[in-house]
């Protein structure tokens, strides 16, 4: 699963916050833990009370604890005094750290006279290639999007609507954060968790990260983004679906269908060997020939106005990306594909998918059907 470089590589944080070190390691706590991957041996600092079930959990890894490492009481919940420990232990003068490495722990770290080159680019680089066993695992995730999203879909099916356009339950307005809470529950079920699920209905949904808050109305898209991390072996799914209760107006059904188109068009071009750049050129023409235009409309960035996609795996934005860069794409790659229209006076369509890339195309990791209608 992992390949070590052979200058000693440090990661200081919490497993959950840095997936750099639930890679190397393979363990998870939501406490900061030390990792030092060093030839072929990697090394982990836990508490006390982490260190029965680090011992569970992690095959291969050297562990230690503040008190293994002899450290005096007022520092045994310090983890820069382990770092300081660990590297002294280790007789290591020198260390490779990830560009987001915290700064208060490389100045204390240079004062102590540890010398740090700060890496360009991902500490694992191969992490970009899932392995079986990461494909499955992020497979698992996207089936229980999947399982939320057609629960999601049919609610909205069933909703009435009211004489000024609202979607009801009963005598209940159904709102956004309601439609929010249920996803996050269904995924809950099948062992996931979600933070910020998105369901923005209308204009609100011309912001591509906006969650979505009040009433859901008919006639309006409603941008529904799921992205799950399984609560056991922490990989992530992506999926996205516009629908619109009711019938759309003209302008959101043009938009729809260039959308659709786009993707098919992005779909159509992945395979290994091509460049990602290549994927989203193909979804930036088909919606110029579908007559949509990106660029500052009114002062605001409107169109198609972020990437085609990205990769997934122990983090939902993760290597390699999908726009406008140069980089190669190989069989083993989890990719979303994603392309969205975005317009103030109107509000966002976008569809999403997450594929595997293949020596001779790609494959959906679970797929689900793509209409307007909920």
């Amino acid at each position: 699963m992992k390949k070590l470089l052979t200058d000693p590589l440090l990661l200081v944080g919490s497993p959950a916050a840095v997936p750099d070190i639930r890679y190397a390691a393979g363990f998870n706590a939501p406490d900061a833990v030390v990792c030092l991957c060093i030839g072929n041996e990697i090394h982990l600092v836990v508490s006390a009370l982490e260190y029965g079930r680090a011992r569970g959990e992690t095959c291969g890894v050297i562990l230690h604890t503040p008190d293994s490492l002899h450290l005096e009481s007022a520092k045994r919940r310090d983890p820069v005094a382990w770092t300081v420990a660990l590297l002294k232990r280790m007789h290591v003068r020198r260390v490779r750290v990830p560009w987001d490495f915290p700064a208060g722990i490389t100045l204390k770290l240079n004062a102590g006279g540890i010398r740090i080159e700060v890496i360009e680019g991902p500490a694992f680089p191969e992490r970009a290639v899932k392995t079986r066993t990461e494909i499955e695992c992020i497979r698992e995730s996207q089936r229980a999007a999947v399982k939320a999203m057609k629960a999601a879909c049919a609610r909205l099916r069933a909703a009435s609507v009211s004489s000024k356009g609202l979607l009801r339950e009963g005598r209940r307005v159904l709102t956004s954060e309601e439609l929010q809470l249920f996803i996050d529950r269904v995924l809950l079920e099948s062992g996931c968790s979600a933070d910020s699920t998105i369901a923005a209905c209308g204009k609100q949904s011309a912001d591509p990260h906006e969650r979505g808050s009040g009433p859901l109305r008919a006639g309006a898209p409603v941008v529904i983004d799921i992205f799950p991390q399984h609560r056991g072996h922490g990989y992530f799914g992506d999926l996205t679906r516009t629908v619109v209760k009711g019938k759309p107006s003209p302008k959101v059904a043009a938009m729809y269908r260039a959308v659709k188109a786009a993707q098919e068009a992005a779909l159509g071009s992945i395979r290994a060997g091509v460049r990602a750049c290549e994927v989203h050129a193909a979804v930036h023409e088909t919606f110029v020939r579908h007559g949509f235009q990106t660029g500052l409309i009114g002062g605001w960035p409107q169109g198609f106005i972020h990437g085609t996609g990205h990769g997934v795996g122990l983090a939902i934005h993760e290597a390699p990306s999908v726009s406008t860069a140069e980089n190669i794409l190989k069989a083993g790659n989890v990719i979303t594909v994603e392309p969205g229209l975005y317009y103030r006076d109107t509000g966002g369509v976008r569809i999403e998918d997450t594929v595997v890339v293949t020596r001779t195309g790609w494959e959906y990791l679970c797929p689900f059907r793509k209409a307007i209608a909920p």
